[in-house]
């Protein structure tokens, strides 16, 4: 299981048990859409008294950020309902609809937690009803050969790196505890690989800006300058940034940014090594 699907499952075991320890709460179930992300789960925690949904919220916010330490929180309130909204570290993005029995919100699908006097039975039907969470992981798409090999190549004939780079100071291994940061890295590199091959090209080209405003991070670094990084960048010598330069695709269209790509993967094995 995926360190997402893990994180779904302990947040709803978490909740199905805190909210038994909320006055008020008759129904608590897990929902969703059909194309529904994992990293977005949903729930619906419903009072047959409407006029407690205030003291509900009060309550379930407190528990979940006391005992779940969300790293941010948010309400909204929508046709009679209270939605209280969560962001973990895991990626994890949590809303909850507090609401009354008789205004339960639709969704494609409902896993039944608790429903004291029948109000989900009534209002959802069994056809959509599911025994256990039935998300799933996103497949990554397949890439051709040909992509691989492309991609391959690119790296393998790139001579964007220039000898000046070996002038400056060279990067300290990061302390164990950074070892997620550089692995991150390359994770981005391989998610662009495959918005490549998927045929999603801006998706890809955002990604390809996320990693290049690190490497210019990094070459200033290098360079002695610790700070302002997208200003200063321009205020090295040319023969500082030519690497640079072929991180930007000459066209949104899949060889240049193949080569674009390739050309970052050898910028950042060259600096991080």
């Amino acid at each position: 299981m995926s360190e997402i699907m893990q994180a779904r499952a302990d947040l709803a075991k978490k909740l199905n048990v805190m909210v038994r320890k909320i006055k008020g709460i008759t129904v608590f179930l897990l929902t969703g859409e059909k194309e529904c992300p994992p990293a977005d789960i949903h729930f619906v925690a419903a009072a047959a008294d409407a006029t407690a949904l205030p003291d509900i919220y009060a309550d379930l916010n407190f528990l979940t950020t006391e005992f779940l330490k969300p790293s941010s929180g948010g309400k909204a309130e929508e046709d009679g309902r209270i939605i209280a909204n969560y962001t973990f570290d895991s990626g994890l993005n949590a809303e909850i609809f507090i609401c009354g029995e008789d205004n339960l919100p639709a969704f494609d699908w409902w896993v039944s937690y608790l429903d004291q006097n029948g109000a989900a039975d009534i209002f959802y039907t069994d056809a959509d009803r599911k025994s256990v969470d039935p998300t799933k992981e996103e497949p990554e798409p397949e890439l051709s050969d040909d992509f691989e090999n492309d991609f391959d190549d690119a790296v393998a004939t790139d001579d964007a790196l220039s000898d000046d780079f070996d002038d400056a100071a060279p990067i300290p291994a990061p302390p164990p505890q950074e070892d997620s940061r550089w692995n991150a890295v390359y994770g981005k590199i391989n998610l662009a690989k495959h918005a490549i091959a998927g045929g999603s090209l801006i998706y890809a080209g955002e990604i390809l800006n996320e990693l290049r405003t690190y490497l210019i991070q990094l070459i200033c670094e290098r360079n002695g300058i610790t700070s302002d990084y997208l200003h200063s960048i321009d205020l090295l010598p040319a023969s500082k940034r030519e690497a640079l330069y072929k991180t930007y695709p000459a066209k949104p269209e899949e060889a240049p940014m193949i080569a674009a790509l390739a050309a970052e993967l050898s910028l950042f094995e060259h600096l991080l090594k």
